[in-house]
This record gives structure tokens, C-alpha cells and sequence, in this order.
């Protein structure tokens, strides 16, 4: 409610400055129209058609989780009022054009309705973002500043994600920058989801309990070389989570980096049912990489370990943090699925060649271990994957992403426990295969 009296306000600021026009020395003021609110104002249009496909049989039969969607979105950036105030907004527009049952797994369409069915996915519209912002300072120090619903990369320990559309946020949120310091903060009480355009709380991981907020605090360091990042957040009365993220350039093409994510437990956590939990008490997670980048090809590879141990059951670390947020995770065990299970250690690897220009052609590797009630699990996948994205002519805002990938992994309890389900106390092998292509385009309407 704090919020929406200061958005409201903010507003009544701005259309008073520009309708009042005093007279001085029988010269008007600049109007409306001359004034940096418009004149720096900024309007794009673009489109994403995007085609998930998966087919697994880790917790039911095999099944095929498909969805196709084509979404046109106005971003609209206003200039700065005063140099100080400014107003963005986002509208998106998503229509369905398939969906197998199962669909809703892939995060594209609505689901409206009970159930798996098909016959659920619809398209929706919504204001994505639709936020006040601000800024103060120069360039060496400076502050910017978001009220309202807007999308976050990376704000502390939450970001967004996209689909077809963004999910986003209701809230507040700044960045202090001084040189190369920066301190970020925000408080996030709701959110739009990628597929959907209704508005809804953090839930809980049972999805019986509200999380009233998520706060969030972040200090980095950032010059050609170095990196430092640390950021630490907490949904109340559910989790406590701590991220941290190096990396370093010895040298002009290589890049060492590691990341070191970890969550604890508070009360509205505990009280759930051990099946709902992905873990006990705390859960963390290890990860180191290196690349290597050449001008038409780089490589790089990863080693990342999780400690989640969870009481006669596989724990695993959770990249979000309840339902309905996108937890802050860049490390490289996050693919198609993630291998973050307790005591799992995974290597990773990406190669990524131009063979044409403008044409990125590469290769994603997985492969992890873990023990199971004495029983060693293995499991991993292949994704070959194609980006063309001209640099220059009439497609040069036009960007067309394929992949398809093969996995091998194992039967587990249910789609929401991670816990192997053994037969004569060893693992089942559960094949997957997934597919996905995504055609962007943009247009710069003024």
C-alpha cells in the first residue's frame, strides 16, 4: 500500500511540473513537448516465438511436456523529469499456437484450469512493468532507483527470467555507485509470472503459507579485471540466503571464476512436511570455472559440489526461493535439469565456434555422480545448440536460438522430490529428450 501512495504521488509530481507554465519576463517556459520527460523518451516493439519441447518419464509414464506461444511487446522509456524523475512502462501481448498436455511445465502459456489438460494453455496480457524511476549524481557517484512493478536481474539474491515474457516484481529497489563500488538493495511483496498475468504472493514450497517479502542487500566490486560480489537476502520468516560470485582476468582471454550460493532454514521452512523440503537445515553450493575466449571461438568448463543433506531422502539445493520468484543462480550446473542434488559433484563444459559469421554454433556437456543409499547414481546430457544474430543490415535486430539435447538420469518419488526411486535397490534409468527455438526481433518506433 506504501508503495502504490508513493507511486501516486511521484505522478502528481511530474504532471503538476510540466501543466504548471509560469510566465517570466513575458517569456514561456519550455512546454510539455520540449521538456527531457519526452524529448529523451524511448519507444521499441518487438516479438519472440518461442517452442519449448520435453519428453521424460522420470516421475509418471513417458510423457511430452510441449508448448508453443508468439508474444508482441511495447517497452516505452521515458526521459527524466528535472533530470531526476522518470516513468517506464512494459505491455505484453502472448498468444497461444500449441500445447501437448503437461504444457505448463514449460513456463510459456496459462494455465487456466485444473489438472494436465491440454485444453488449459491460453494466452494472456498484462503490464509487465510499469514502475517509476529515479536517478540522482553524476557519473563517478550516482543512485538509481525503481518504484513499482519492474523486472531484476541479479538485485542481490533475486532475478528474472524470460520465456515469452519477463516475470516481475512489485516493490522498490536502488543502486548506489561509487567508482567502481556498488551497493544494491530492494524490497520485492509480489509478482506477475513469466506465464501468466496474475498477480500472486510468494508461497512457501507447499504453497500453504504466504512469504510477505523478500529484502535484499548486495555489495560489489567491479573493474576490467576483477569482480567481487556479495549478496544476501531474506523471505520472511522462510529463508535466509547468502551468494557470492568472483571472477578474474589474469590475462585478456582468460576468465577464472567461481560462485558459492547458500540458504538456511527459518521457522514457516521447518514447519512444512519433509517431503516439501529440499533440504534440512542449510543447503550450499561450490562452483569454479575457466574460459578461455577467442574472437571466433571460446571454451569453457566447470566443477561445482552441493552439500543439501536431507534425513532418508535426497536433498538438494533449491535455486528459488519458494514459489512464484527466480532465485539469483549463474553458476553452470544450472541446465535443462539442475545438478545440484546433495553430494553431487558435476563437470560442465561449453565450446562455441563461429563457423560463418554472425553464426555460433556449440556444443553444452553435463556429467555428474552421486551416492544413493550405496548405490551410485550417474547421470548428464548433451545439448547442441545455434545462434544466428546479424550484426548489421536489414536483420540486424533479428536473433534465432535452436538447441536439441539428449539426457540420461533416473526414476525419481514424484516431480517435486528429487529422492531416487529404487527398484531391488538400485536406480532406474530415465531417459529425456528436449528441443527448443526461440526468434526474436525488435523495431525501434522512435
Amino acid at each position: 500500500m506504501k508503495i502504490r501512495y508513493l507511486t501516486f504521488a511521484l505522478f502528481n509530481i511530474m504532471s503538476y511540473s510540466v501543466l504548471a507554465n509560469p510566465i517570466s519576463n513575458n517569456h514561456l517556459q519550455p512546454s510539455f513537448i520540449e521538456n527531457a520527460f519526452i524529448t529523451d523518451s524511448k519507444l521499441d516493439f518487438s516479438t519472440r516465438n518461442h517452442w519449448k519441447y520435453l519428453k521424460e518419464n522420470a516421475a509418471q509414464p513417458k510423457e511430452v511436456h510441449s508448448a508453443w506461444g508468439q508474444v508482441f511487446t511495447f517497452n516505452y522509456k521515458s526521459g527524466y523529469l528535472f533530470d531526476t524523475l522518470g516513468l517506464d512502462v512494459t505491455y505484453d501481448n502472448a498468444i497461444r499456437l500449441g500445447a501437448s498436455d503437461y504444457f505448463a511445465t514449460r513456463n510459456l502459456l496459462y494455465n487456466h484450469g485444473k489438472g494436465y489438460s491440454k485444453h488449459n494453455a491460453h494466452g494472456f496480457n498484462k503490464f509487465t512493468q510499469r514502475y517509476i524511476k529515479i536517478k540522482l549524481g553524476e557519473d563517478r557517484i550516482n543512485f538509481n532507483g525503481k518504484v513499482g512493478w519492474h523486472s531484476v536481474k541479479d538485485l542481490g539474491i533475486i532475478s528474472s527470467s524470460q520465456h515469452l515474457t519477463r516475470n516481475s516484481y512489485l516493490g522498490f529497489s536502488g543502486i548506489l555507485k561509487y567508482d567502481d563500488f556498488a551497493f544494491s538493495f530492494g524490497r520485492l511483496d509480489s509478482a506477475l509470472p513469466r506465464e501468466s498475468a496474475q498477480k500472486v504472493h510468494f508461497l512457501t514450497n507447499d504453497r500453504k503459507k504466504v512469504i510477505d517479502h523478500i529484502s535484499t542487500v548486495e555489495m560489489a566490486y567491479k573493474d576490467s579485471d576483477t569482480k567481487i560480489d556479495y549478496s544476501y537476502g531474506v523471505a520472511k520468516d522462510y529463508l535466509r540466503r547468502h551468494a557470492i560470485e568472483l571472477s578474474y582476468k589474469p590475462v585478456k582471454n582468460l576468465t577464472l571464476g567461481s560462485q558459492f550460493y547458500g540458504s538456511y532454514a527459518m521457522k514457516n521452512y521447518d514447519a512444512m512436511k519433509q517431503n516439501r523440503k529440499e533440504f534440512d537445515s542449510h543447503a550450499w553450493h561450490y562452483a569454479t570455472d575457466i574460459e578461455w575466449k577467442e574472437e571466433d571461438w571460446s571454451i569453457k568448463v566447470g566443477l561445482a559440489y552441493t552439500d543439501a543433506n536431507k534425513h532418508n531422502a535426497l536433498g538438494y539445493y533449491g535455486r528459488h526461493i519458494g514459489k512464484n520468484n527466480r532465485g539469483r543462480f549463474n553458476g553452470l550446473a544450472a541446465a535443462a535439469a539442475d545438478y545440484m542434488r546433495d553430494g553431487e559433484l558435476v563437470f560442465t563444459a561449453v565450446l562455441n565456434y563461429d563457423f560463418i559469421k554472425d553464426n555460433t554454433t556449440g556444443l553444452y556437456m553435463n556429467y555428474a555422480k552421486f551416492n544413493y543409499k550405496h548405490d551410485r547414481l550417474k547421470n548428464g546430457e548433451i545439448n547442441i545448440f545455434n545462434i544466428w544474430k546479424p550484426s548489421s543490415g536489414m536483420f540486424k535486430n533479428l536473433s534465432i536460438l535452436s538447441k536439441f539435447g539428449y539426457g540420461w538420469s533416473y526414476k525419481t518419488m514424484s516431480a517435486s522430490d528429487a529422492t531416487p526411486n529404487l527398484k531391488h535397490g538400485r536406480a532406474q534409468r530415465s531417459p529425456t529428450l528436449s528441443a527448443e527455438t526461440v526468434i526474436d526481433y525488435r523495431f525501434n518506433l522512435f
